[in-house]
């Protein structure tokens, strides 16, 4: 797992509006990860989305979710990170 990349990536996705957010994260995810999300979504109902990113993956049952639900499970591995980095060097 890219800590790294992730780290960048959340810096970088909320710094810009949620608007801004998705269009990001789906050029991202088409270039280094997975997007399942289609262009008109409305199709499918119900449908559970999944993207991935730098081994991040999460899902939402709302196209629109997806990067507040990215950002979540990337904090959540970044806090982990850091929190066993902090009891390494204790």
């Amino acid at each position: 797992m890219d800590i790294d990349r992730i780290r960048t990536t959340v810096e970088w996705l909320e710094a810009m509006s949620t608007d801004t957010q998705f269009l990001q994260i789906k050029n991202l995810c088409q270039n280094n990860g997975v997007w399942t999300v289609p262009d008109d979504p409305r199709q499918y109902n119900p449908v559970l989305f999944e993207i991935s990113l730098w081994q991040v993956s999460c899902f939402a049952d709302d196209a629109k979710d997806l990067p507040k639900n990215w950002l979540k499970a990337a904090l959540n591995i970044l806090e982990a990170n850091d929190a066993e980095a902090a009891q390494c060097s204790a």
